[in-house]
């Protein structure tokens, strides 16, 4: 059987600094606000951006990372870039059910 793999997600919220001034990754052209979460002020979906998390395999090791470097990729026995849907076999399923990402796998 054949399985399904959606990379997980991590929401991040870019903005004003605690100094008051704008980090590089500032959205909303460096505008201050504030909230960026479930309960602040400004809505998640103006201030949270969405993130790909990779999976790097290593035997029966699962490895999250956000910024795999080539070298990463090429130490791993294989690998899923975030963001991305595979189809996987019932090994790779079962070593990432193992590793904690079952809700990231469903059979097709």
């Amino acid at each position: 059987m054949a399985y399904r793999l959606n990379t997980p997600w991590l929401n991040q919220t870019y903005g004003i600094d605690q100094g008051n001034y704008s980090t590089p990754y500032a959205r909303l052209a460096g505008k201050q606000f504030i909230g960026g979460t479930v309960d602040g002020e400004t809505p998640v979906s103006i201030t949270d951006i969405a993130r790909g998390v990779s999976l790097l395999v290593n035997g029966t090791t699962v490895t999250a990372t956000q910024t795999p470097s080539q070298d990463d990729l090429a130490a791993a026995n294989y690998y899923y870039l975030g963001g991305h849907e595979y189809t996987i076999s019932d090994y790779e399923a079962t070593v990432l059910i193992n590793a904690g990402y079952s809700e990231y796998v469903t059979p097709v």
